[in-house]
């Protein structure tokens, strides 16, 4: 895994300080290059974690034979050998063993068609000089992240923003940018907060030639689900997992396993055992005494002793505190999920045994795992009642009590009553959301006028190839929750520690394959993820294949009430937020104060805040509002 930079333009730019920048992306070895040319320049900068060809032939930037071509790329591609054959078989030679040289030589055979043939993560640029042109791309499912910037007079590009930053691009805030965060969390392309950066999105595409930038799709899901024959759906399946699993395990470098114990970990787990060369390392976090709903490493211990793997445990201690600076200069702008610490410190610890770990990301939005898809299921029973009845019912929700102690049923029981009346696509997007509009006109007062369209969640769903609202919804979040949040958070915290984290469910195939198949056959309102727990009988051990789903969640309720109450306190004090002029103090104050009574479980919400706090203790951004 790798950082990569670069910008073109009509004169020269120096890439040092975004290529120091990236170093913990790529400790192991920089190149830069440079093609300055009467008028225009290019320069292209990189730093390196070696996986795989860790001899000097895999340096990058890398060259064409011909010199008419250069490359950056930050990833790996699964099908590379494959490629690579195919490539030779047309009369290429190749210098190296490393993917990236497969790249290249793809590019220079069949031009930006090389993108579809690709199976892996990858951010990546191309220049091609006889036609002054750069092709900069990201993977299909959002897994590498790659950001850009037309500023002075330029096009600059980067892994990360504070690589950008580090260019001189300025820090004027993007107004859109904070109704957007309180209301997912995180931003969707192609919004950043910087008004000059923008993320590429997911299986986007961009062309600057000759002064120009054009912007494309170049995959999406077309095909709409259908009902298949069960048997040879799970049939296809287990051999589709093998195959991916067996891809994902190329590496000349240590390999191992992020294992919790649930069921998509300990698939990945038990394919990995099976296909291994050598015993295979498994890392879980455990919890201390009083946050015993978030621990499971009883579970985790079960299937390493099931499979034999060489197992890891990892306490959490409560530091959000200390690591929220950590998760900042992570992002290098507010992301408000809180699992980011987790992930931040199980890197950490995974890291001091391997150089590359698999994770089970994405399972729940392929195989249907998450419990708001049995919500629609029953809303879709619900529904069928006269409007005065439903209204009813979010009438009586008000009185349930919610639980910040970890158990998420009461809140989940609340938003699932409350929004019957509203559309089907008002009420994901208030499931999936935090504050509601109307809180968050309550807390940000004139800023409330940036707030883009309302619901954004809505085009997505009419933009499905097709099925039920349940099918609809999973495009949904493979569009939207698993590349902006997950896959986010999995790459910037793994990559602060040199860590590579691969994720066999994104493979694309596989993604393409499961949602082709309807979603009433992928879970029934009784049992989720009905096909990967069919596909994975007989190896998986019979109490890991019922468990329900847990999630990997710190107990954030329980930090706000005690460790992270000092810093609470400090970051929302209202003199500051008044100052500040971003927040209004007393929302801030009616939020925090509901919080600790213990009425609502709005503990996301008030560390949101904090994130946002501690962000511009550190970066600065520039107002524009």
């Amino acid at each position: 895994m790798c950082g990569i930079v670069g910008q073109v333009g009509s004169t020269p730019l120096d890439l040092g300080p975004a290529v120091a920048a990236l170093r913990h992306r790529g400790p192991d070895d920089e190149g830069l290059f440079r093609d300055a040319r009467a008028g225009r320049a290019v320069d292209l900068g990189f730093r390196r974690l070696a996986i795989l060809d860790l001899t000097p032939a895999g340096h990058q930037p890398m060259r064409s034979d011909d010199g008419a071509c250069t490359i950056i790329f930050n990833g790996e591609i699964y099908n590379f050998r494959a490629l690579r054959a195919e490539l030779a078989a047309l009369g290429h030679t190749f210098r190296s063993q490393s993917d990236t040289e497969v790249i290249l030589r793809g590019y220079q055979q069949w031009g930006d068609a090389v993108l579809q043939r690709l199976r892996g993560m990858f951010a990546l640029a191309i220049w091609d000089a006889p036609k002054e042109r750069m092709l900069i791309a990201r993977d299909r499912l959002g897994i590498k992240p790659l950001f850009y910037s037309e500023w002075g007079g330029r096009l600059v590009f980067a892994s990360e923003m504070k690589a950008l930053l580090a260019l001189g691009v300025p820090r004027d805030l993007e107004p859109q940018a904070l109704p957007m965060y309180l209301r997912y969390l995180y931003l969707l392309p192609p919004l950043t907060f910087f008004r000059h950066i923008r993320r590429v999105a997911p299986g986007e595409l961009l062309v600057w030639e000759k002064g120009r930038l054009t912007r494309r799709i170049y995959w999406d899901l077309a095909l709409p689900p259908q009902d298949r024959d069960d048997d040879l759906v799970v049939e296809q399946l287990r051999a589709l997992l093998d195959e991916v699993v067996v891809g994902h395990l190329e590496s000349d470098v240590p390999l191992g396993v992020f294992l919790s114990g649930g069921l998509d970990s300990a698939t990945i787990t038990a394919l990995t055992v099976r296909h291994a060369k050598k015993p295979v390392e498994t890392f879980c976090m455990t919890f201390g005494e009083g946050e015993g709903l978030y621990d499971e490493r009883e579970h985790a211990r079960a299937v390493a002793d099931h499979f034999g793997t060489r197992h890891t445990e990892i306490p959490v201690k409560p530091q959000a505190a200390e690591l929220l600076p950590e998760l900042v200069r992570g992002f290098d702008e507010p992301f408000g999920n809180p699992t980011a610490l987790l992930s931040w410190l199980l890197s950490k610890e995974t890291r001091k045994h391997v150089t590359v770990a698999l994770a089970g990301d994405g399972g729940d939005e392929l195989f249907l795992g998450y419990p708001r898809y049995q919500g629609l299921l029953l809303s879709g029973g619900i529904r069928l009642l006269p409007r005065p009845a439903r209204a009813a019912l979010a009438g009586g929700a008000a009185l349930i009590r919610e639980s910040s102690s970890g158990r998420h049923w009461p809140r989940r029981v609340r938003e699932f009553l409350t929004t019957q009346a509203l559309s089907v696509e008002e009420m994901y997007e208030r499931w999936v959301g935090y504050f509601t509009d109307e809180e968050s006109a309550a807390l940000l007062g004139p800023l409330q006028a940036t707030v883009p369209e309302r619901h954004q969640l809505a085009a997505l769903f009419a933009r499905a190839p097709g099925g039920s609202t349940l099918d609809r919804a999973s495009y949904v979040d493979l569009k939207t929750f698993l590349p902006g949040n997950l896959l986010a958070y999995t790459d910037r915290m793994s990559m602060a520690h040199s860590l590579e984290v691969r994720v066999p469910f994104c493979d694309h195939r596989l993604v393409e394959f499961m949602s082709s198949i309807s979603a009433s056959q992928r879970m029934t309102l009784k049992t989720s993820k009905r096909l990967l727990r069919r596909a994975m009988e007989g190896v998986l051990p019979p109490r890991t294949l019922t468990r329900g789903k847990l999630g990997f969640n710190p107990p954030m309720g329980l930090w706000l009430k005690n460790e992270l109450r000092p810093l609470t306190d400090r970051l929302l004090e209202p003199a500051r937020l008044l100052r500040e002029g971003f927040f209004d103090p007393q929302a801030v104050a009616a939020l925090v104060r509901e919080q600790r009574q213990g009425k609502r479980d709005l503990s996301l919400h008030v560390w949101s805040l904090l994130v946002f706090q501690a962000w511009q203790e550190e970066y600065s951004p520039v107002p524009t509002v």
